[in-house]
């Protein structure tokens, strides 16, 4: 972060938190890329971590993101508290909010987790999808709960239209896919919508903190199990020792087509999500070299796999 930046910030926290935050250290977290994450370390030793929008990443907001980690904190969910928030953008023209820093694994050592931490996050993703979120201050509530998935196929095919400048063939046909296939669904769970290792702390083999809500919304619990199974879960773990987690500590079996039809949707939400990061980089509101990586290469290859699963699939699914 600029000196002159860091100014800023540390001028806001100062008159928002504590006066000692005048004189403090800024670090950037060197992980995430929908949000640009500091810590920030008063003189008086107090710590705190600062999330800042990256000018529209992803096409989520850090409003509705308060206000669902507010409502988990008050139902008792592990997450960090947040202290203060500046969604207008006062302190560095961006909107941002403040947590409480939560002691845990960093760096390298927060995607490595041993069998009893696996156990821990599972139970805690079982326990966020026994929450009634309705009143947690989502953007979007469906009138019923078979209105969800369809809901947020909808959400995401309108963010990757409003990011390209044409239509885009694959995307519109992988959308049609998944509404047509949408499974029934007869309760609302909070979704977390990226989880898995390297979304929370932890320490001494369980969870202390579920991180980065940005993609959180209300609809089916199976996106989250499978989002772990093919997106995050690889990197720590097999597929069979994560299945086997999901079916002793969260009861969730699910047939191979189901697995396949949740790897679509979860792969057809990232390729929609990351094509907002080229549109940003092309207009300059975000000129950091991950936003063309990630705009590009990466949406392609989400794209490729999506479209595979969905040109092998049709005669598979339940």
């Amino acid at each position: 972060m600029p000196d002159s930046t860091a100014e800023g910030l540390l001028v806001w926290l100062a008159s928002k938190i504590d006066a000692g935050f005048a004189e403090a250290t800024v670090d950037r977290i060197g992980t995430g890329h929908s949000r640009a994450m500091y810590t920030v370390t008063a003189s008086s030793g107090r710590r705190v971590v600062v999330r800042v929008e990256q000018g529209g990443v992803f096409g989520t907001t850090s409003a509705e993101e308060c206000r669902v980690m507010r409502a988990l904190h008050v139902a008792g969910y592990p997450v960090a508290r947040i202290i203060a928030a500046d969604l207008d953008g006062e302190a560095l023209g961006r909107p941002l909010f403040v947590m409480e820093f939560v002691d845990g694994a960093a760096g390298a050592e927060a995607a490595v987790i041993d069998d009893a931490t696996a156990v821990s996050f599972v139970r805690s993703l079982h326990e966020l999808h026994q929450l009634d979120g309705r009143s947690f201050g989502f953007d979007i509530v469906p009138e019923c709960a078979s209105a969800a998935t369809p809901l947020q196929i909808q959400r995401w095919h309108r963010i990757h239209d409003g990011a390209a400048p044409l239509p885009d063939p694959l995307i519109d046909e992988a959308a049609a896919w998944l509404l047509h296939h949408a499974p029934a669904l007869d309760r609302l769970a909070v979704v977390h919508g990226d989880a898995g290792p390297g979304n929370f702390v932890h320490a001494g083999g369980r969870v202390v903190a579920v991180t980065d809500w940005e993609f959180a919304h209300l609809g089916d619990p199976a996106e989250d199990f499978a989002y772990c199974l093919t997106m995050r879960g690889p990197r720590t773990m097999s597929r069979e020792r994560w299945l086997a987690l999901f079916a002793d500590h969260a009861g969730v079996e699910m047939t191979e087509g189901q697995w396949r039809y949740w790897e679509a949707f979860n792969l057809f939400k990232g390729a929609c999500a990351n094509r907002t990061c080229r549109a940003i980089f092309e207009d300059g509101r975000n000129r950091a070299p991950n936003m063309a990586v990630i705009g590009t290469a990466l949406h392609q290859v989400f794209l490729r796999r999506l479209s595979a699963i969905v040109h092998q699939s049709h005669r598979t699914l339940p």
